[in-house]
């Protein structure tokens, strides 16, 4: 069996001062992982989830797991969700499992970044997983595999093979449950797992350390493309938005990338090359995380434009003055109007589909949308347009064009002057 003690000191001593959390499923992984945590004194506690599929042994998993933890003194919650009701509705089994564990741990993790969520994969699994990727042409992402840790998720055991994990638990006489449905062969990872690798290893017995020496590889690599594309996942994130001549330099793994970081999967990236070609204001739907909570991006004239789920909202005040004459020179963040050209009482709005202004310097009326179309206001800014008016009549596109219905001259009596303040709250 290989030395556990020297690679904890060696491998998990950043971990000394946080919370870990552990995803404990009952199995011989999680068992050995969570036993060897406790054992080495880290700040440890378990979660569990009951997917209620297996009846009775759903139900002795959890007890056996309560068992576990209160003889060991760990703190342990567990969840229970119903997936075979959710199934009625459609969907896949393992990716419904799969999302409600990680929505769990993103909640864990989002608490302080001083917790941590240990999963038990060990190399077995990463050979698996590389298998599986290589035959989903996953790209450099997918053949680099599972990293020891990525945004608080560790996976502390992937040095250490099914085996080792095996000899550890005989030796310090614990005991697991199994779960009858890893014998199955009807899910594409434990026909892999069952019947393929077992007899490619026993024809190729260096087969897995081959693997692992490629995955190690695509994962210095992974590394180096992440830190390439950060700068621009930062600058989406921070401004909203990103020049469209940026996204077009990058290539087809680049560009996946960036929207990996965005908490997006590799599909979506694919969808998005068809809007760099595409009209302005065409959309793609983005799926909305905590993270990166984008639920859309828009194309611009030269740019995208990333709109995100909530936004804060906007808070407007306008600001009415009585002054004796006209400025010499007049700004777009003010207006000048005759009082008694006012029709009741005037008031600021977000401009709406219909609405036209009479501006100065044009015969008839004009479409506010149209202004907005002619002055290349992106997606982001475009609903946040205001409009100044009275009962009948629009005075103002704010910022940008003036109505002359009741704008001020040298010769009115009553002048008054006009700002409007935009914060967010």
């Amino acid at each position: 069996m290989r030395d556990f003690k020297e690679y904890i000191t060696k491998n998990w001593t950043s971990f000394r001062d946080k919370e870990i959390v552990v995803a404990y499923s009952g199995g011989l992984d999680s068992t050995v992982l969570l036993h060897l945590l406790h054992t080495n004194k880290f700040n440890v506690s378990a979660i569990h989830v009951n997917y209620n599929l297996r009846g009775d042994d759903s139900n002795l998993d959890e007890a056996f797991i309560r068992s576990f933890c209160n003889e060991l003194n760990i703190p342990i919650e567990i969840r229970s969700i119903n997936l075979a009701e959710q199934l009625k509705s459609g969907g896949n089994l393992q990716q419904l499992a799969r999302k409600f564990r990680f929505d769990w741990f993103e909640e864990i993790t989002a608490k302080s970044k001083n917790r941590f969520v240990f999963l038990a994969h060990h190399l077995d699994d990463q050979v698996e997983t590389f298998f599986l990727n290589l035959a989903r042409k996953s790209g450099i992402m997918g053949l680099a595999c599972m990293p020891f840790e990525r945004n608080q998720i560790v996976r502390p055991l992937l040095d250490f093979t099914k085996e080792d994990l095996r000899v550890y638990a005989v030796e310090n006489k614990l005991t697991w449950r199994e779960d009858i449905s890893n014998t199955s062969n009807k899910y594409r990872r434990n026909f892999l797992r069952n019947e393929v690798l077992p007899y490619l290893t026993r024809e190729i017995p260096e087969l897995n350390e081959s693997v692992i020496t490629l995955v190690k590889t695509f994962q210095k690599n992974q590394l180096l493309l992440e830190n390439s594309i950060r700068h621009l996942t930062n600058e989406i994130i921070e401004k909203h938005s990103v020049e469209l001549a940026k996204i077009d330099s990058l290539d087809e793994f680049e560009l996946v990338e960036l929207f990996r970081q965005l908490g997006q999967p590799a599909q979506l990236a694919v969808e998005f090359q068809n809007l760099i070609n595409a009209q302005k204001g065409k959309r793609l739907v983005l799926i909305s995380t905590r993270n990166h909570p984008f639920i859309a991006v828009a194309r611009e004239t030269d740019s995208f434009s990333f709109i995100p789920h909530q936004e804060k909202s906007l808070t407007t005040d306008l600001i009415i003055e009585t002054v004796e004459s006209l400025p010499d020179v007049f700004t777009k963040n003010e207006i000048y109007l005759d009082q008694d050209k006012i029709i009741g009482e005037l008031k600021i709005r977000r401009w709406k589909i219909g609405d036209r202004i009479h501006s100065i310097g044009m015969n008839g009326s004009q479409l506010i949308s149209d202004i907005i179309s002619d002055l290349k206001i992106n997606t982001l800014d475009k609903k946040n347009v205001l409009v100044l008016c009275d009962e009948k009549t629009i005075h103002w596109c704010v910022g940008m064009k003036v109505g002359r219905i009741a704008v001020a001259s040298p010769s009115t009596e009553k002048i008054i002057k006009i700002t409007v303040s935009k914060s967010r709250g």
